[in-house]
């Protein structure tokens, strides 16, 4: 499956609780080998009894295993904010993207 199909799924899903999805924005970035995809949605959604206008910020990322490089996970990250308050975080989160890596510790959850 592409990111553009994994975020084209994101899209439907979203549409069974949300009200007028609309994708505002998408671009495929990173490199061939380490793919990425991010994409803006705006929809409304209803909560304690009052609409609001939400905009989601959707980052799709490859990443390779550190000891097998044949294996990939794919890591949905998103953000999702009032309109007026999304430009606001927006930076944040960049930055939190930005320092998702994978690593070798060995660690299990």
């Amino acid at each position: 499956m592409t990111l553009a199909e994994i975020a084209d799924a994101s899209v439907e899903q979203l549409r069974t609780f949300a009200e007028s999805v609309e994708v505002v924005h998408r671009r495929e970035v990173g490199s061939e080998d380490a793919p990425a995809l991010t994409q803006r949605l705006s929809f409304s959604a209803v909560a304690d009894g009052a609409r609001h206008e939400l905009v989601q910020s959707q980052v799709y990322l490859f990443l390779t295993d550190t000891e097998d490089p044949h294996k990939r996970a794919m890591i949905r990250l998103a953000l999702t904010a009032t309109t007026a308050q999304h430009d606001e975080v927006l930076e944040e989160f960049q930055d939190f993207v930005r320092s998702v890596r994978p690593t070798d510790d060995g660690a299990e959850d």
